[in-house]
């Protein structure tokens, strides 16, 4: 019975010292929070006041620089006028164009060019002359500029033809050195272009090779129409697309 009571005691003993070893721990920790806490309401407490007086600087300053218009007489109770904002128009919609299609355009304007011309030569020629007076342009706005300036030149051309001739110039009868115009040598007038059936499978074929731009792709068919006026619509499309991948891969 004694040494129950003996092994009872120590548990006992053992029990209260732990419980007395971890209230000790807990006031420990209790006392370091309350430290860390004193010493952020220190900091908390410099920042305030750091901000107090930086209030009061600024309100030193603005009361100097009022002092200062006042001496200079400039009113600062009169509200500023506003500016009235301009209305600022979007900038238009510009299209993209690829390297590619700016090719064919020029494909088909050099051909106008030899058409005007009648002559490949000549239609060089005229177009390295604008290239020497416009050098820094694009090829594409020299064919153009020589197109327009062919365009206009022919009517006056045939108006001073027109003018009635004086009477020294005039000749009842011609001459008889004058030979003759040879009619198999004559060039024979394109027809007009024909219609094209836009549902036509080649044409389709056509517009996905040219990112499906259909004034380019008229332009082609009416060349070629042009320049085989005997010719069907899928003999004219097959030139056109077969022309156009000939092209691509050179």
């Amino acid at each position: 019975m004694q040494l129950t009571l003996i092994l009872q005691l120590q548990i006992a003993l053992f029990v209260a010292f732990l419980l007395l070893v971890i209230c000790i721990i807990k006031i420990w920790l209790q006392r370091k929070a309350l430290e860390q806490y004193r010493k952020s309401t220190e900091l908390f407490k410099q920042s305030v006041n750091g901000y107090q007086e930086s209030v009061e600087l600024f309100r030193q300053a603005i009361n100097e620089y009022e002092f200062l218009l006042k001496e200079h007489g400039i009113d600062t109770s009169k509200p500023k006028a506003k500016v009235p904002q301009q209305s600022i128009s979007p900038p238009p919609l510009q299209f993209k164009v690829t390297q590619e299609e700016i090719d064919i355009n020029n494909k088909y304007l050099h051909s106008e060019l030899i058409a005007l011309t009648n002559n490949v030569k000549t239609a060089n020629q005229l177009l390295e002359k604008q290239r020497q007076f416009y050098p820094g342009k694009s090829e594409n706005w020299l064919l153009k500029q020589v197109i327009s300036d062919l365009k206009l030149k022919k009517p006056q051309e045939q108006l001073r033809s027109k003018t009635p001739q004086t009477q020294t110039e005039v000749s009842l009868s011609p001459p008889s050195d004058t030979p003759l115009p040879d009619l198999k040598k004559m060039k024979r007038q394109p027809s007009k272009p024909k219609g094209v059936s836009k549902n036509n499978p080649l044409y389709k074929e056509l517009l996905n090779l040219i990112s499906g731009n259909e004034e380019i792709a008229n332009r082609l068919i009416t060349h070629q129409q042009q320049l085989n006026p005997d010719k069907l619509e899928n003999w004219i499309l097959e030139k056109v697309v077969g022309d156009i991948k000939r092209d691509r891969r050179v």
